[in-house]
């Protein structure tokens, strides 16, 4: 008989999971139930700023969890060394108001701590991977939020035309971006317009950056992009794209996100998020990602997988000995089934008849 182990089902949140745990990041389990004003403070952190609320018995207004960060934040101490923890959770927000409400399946990690350059790397080079355990190609895209800001501010342009700037970027708006609109010197308007259009693999997008005349502050994010791009050299998918936005009262530095061919929207969000550990009041740096599981039903059309890897037909068997066997199968990690007959439209790996105490395949 074939070894019941090879007969275990592989999930993509099985493999995330043992790929955090791999290396050394610690399960963290959390209530779906958060108080509110955690969430209220921090609205604009959350995707889809809607949050489900209910008063519980002793009067304190809470909310169904509709991000798993911040409660990671919150109730994680600080210490000297690193907190690595890993997650899969449930999360319930309306990412698109019309269609209300859903219940969003997560799966990522949080590197919480004093932050140096390793940290960075594995955490992008984790992200990578991840995606690479889900699809055969992959693109993970990636920024510095420093190094537009940093452009900004050598620029001498009004923080107050920041955002607008940031904005326009995103959507690779750079028609609207002239010299005397917004302070520029012809030259530095088309310098912004070679920053927003860049889209390379990472090293090679660094190598494009070194060649633009760039002032000190936005120097400095290179100096940071580069030596990422030289430890994650041997990480393949990796891309550097200037235009990714995020809420900078949160976010700092590196930013990610995530695609796999047949999603059209982004299965991995994430980035370095010291700004928000500040607002809880914990001197630290953080930095993590999230994966939505949800969204790879899209890589599986139709019916994602079999049933059960195993299922026995009941035909006279001795109930101790059918039991027993069971038991020996689910121990190894299978998925089991026992019936009288094969389910209408059941699905299954393996087909095992079981009559008095012998199991025929």
């Amino acid at each position: 008989m074939e070894n019941p182990a090879l007969l275990a089902a592989d999930t993509p949140k099985r493999r995330l999971l043992a790929l955090y745990e791999k290396h050394g990041y610690a399960r963290y389990r959390v209530g779906r139930f958060e108080e509110y004003d955690l969430y209220a403070k921090n609205r604009s952190f959350i995707t889809g700023s809607a949050i489900l609320t209910f008063t519980d018995t002793d009067g304190r207004l809470m909310a169904l969890k509709p991000d798993v960060t911040l409660s990671v934040i919150k109730n994680t101490p600080v210490s000297e060394s690193l907190r690595k923890l890993y997650y899969a959770e449930s999360v319930f927000r309306a990412p698109d108001p019309e269609s209300g409400f859903a219940e969003i399946q997560q799966a990522g990690l949080e590197c919480i701590g004093r932050l140096d350059a390793y940290s960075v790397a594995e955490v992008v080079s984790l992200a990578a991977e991840s995606l690479g355990l889900l699809a055969e190609t992959y693109i993970l895209d990636v920024t510095h939020l420093g190094l537009l800001r940093g452009f900004f501010a050598d620029e001498g342009i009004p923080e107050a035309h920041w955002d607008k700037l940031l904005t326009l970027a995103e959507a690779k708006n750079t028609h609207e971006v002239r010299g005397d609109a917004w302070g520029l010197s012809d030259t530095s308007a088309e310098t912004f317009r070679r920053l927003v259009h860049l889209r390379a693999p990472l090293a090679e997008g660094v190598r494009e950056l070194s060649a633009l005349p760039l002032g000190p502050r936005a120097a400095d994010a290179l100096s940071e992009l580069a030596s990422l791009a030289v430890a994650l050299r041997e990480v393949p998918g990796i891309w550097l794209d200037l235009s990714l936005k995020a809420d900078t009262r949160y976010y700092n530095g590196v930013v990610l996100r995530g695609y796999l061919p047949g999603v059209p929207s982004a299965v991995l969000s994430g980035g370095r998020y010291d700004g928000l550990v500040r607002r809880l009041g914990r001197d630290a740096g953080a930095m993590g990602f999230a994966v939505y599981l949800n969204l790879l039903e899209r890589l599986t059309p139709g019916h994602p997988g079999p049933d059960a890897d195993v299922l026995i037909l009941d035909e006279g068997a001795d109930s101790a000995a059918l039991l027993r066997y069971v038991r020996e199968l689910t121990a190894s990690g299978a998925r089991v089934r026992v019936d009288r007959a094969v389910p209408e439209g059941f699905r299954y790996t393996k087909l095992v008849r079981f009559q008095g105490g012998e199991a025929r395949e």
